[in-house]
């Protein structure tokens, strides 16, 4: 506790992991003393979030605790991580039960979507270019109006892979765009459809 506790007064990053392990200390500091066992009480080991699981993603980081076989059903054990993503966001420090988990096969994908890969000129993204994670202006032109704005799901040297409903997909499938990185306050969308064709057939080579 004493490290965790010098940890707290350093740096930002320092503190996160501190304040998350320290949470996990008093999680499994109540679990035992909740699910005190009885002499000789077989253990068995279970999940405890050491950082924020996004939902819809494969597990973070975790530590395994021990608690009484008898509370085995409510919570996951290590082997239970395996081909599954988070349900729901599951913050750090908890105890993970089995409705925080959903199979592999389920995502957050709208059920009219689809994983796209766009080609993509980002010649006007500063280094160290697109990244996973990433919100995108998609523009038929530099510094023209946005015919999509898009969370990366991936980057390549001149390509980038988006989630898309089948109308963007096929929008944006059959050309080349611009993309540059949207700033916080976000950019103006194209305004009707004809503006997106005028530009996109002003700009085809």
């Amino acid at each position: 506790m004493a490290s965790i506790i010098s940890a707290l007064a350093g740096s930002p990053q320092a503190r996160r992991y501190a304040a998350a392990a320290a949470v996990v200390v008093l999680v499994a500091v109540s679990v035992l003393l909740w699910g005190r066992p009885a002499s000789g009480e077989p253990q068995v080991p279970v999940v405890a979030a050491s950082q924020p699981w996004a939902q819809g993603r494969p597990p973070g980081e975790h530590v395994v605790l021990e608690v009484p076989q008898r509370l085995e059903a409510m919570f996951v054990s290590p082997d239970e991580l395996h081909g599954v993503v988070a349900a729901a966001p599951v913050p750090a420090g908890v105890l993970v039960s089995p409705a925080m988990l959903a199979p592999e096969q389920t995502t957050t994908m709208q059920a009219d979507s689809t994983l796209l890969r766009v080609r993509v000129d980002t010649s006007l993204w500063p280094e160290p270019g697109p990244q996973a994670g990433d919100t995108a202006v998609l523009s038929a032109s530099a510094g023209g109006c946005a015919v999509a704005a898009v969370v990366l799901v991936a980057a390549e040297a001149e390509a980038v892979v988006i989630e898309a409903t089948s109308s963007l997909a096929s929008l944006l499938a059959p050309e080349s765009w611009w993309a540059w990185q949207s700033p916080e306050a976000g950019w103006p969308a194209c305004s009707t459809a004809f503006e997106i064709r005028d530009i996109s057939a002003g700009t085809s080579g």
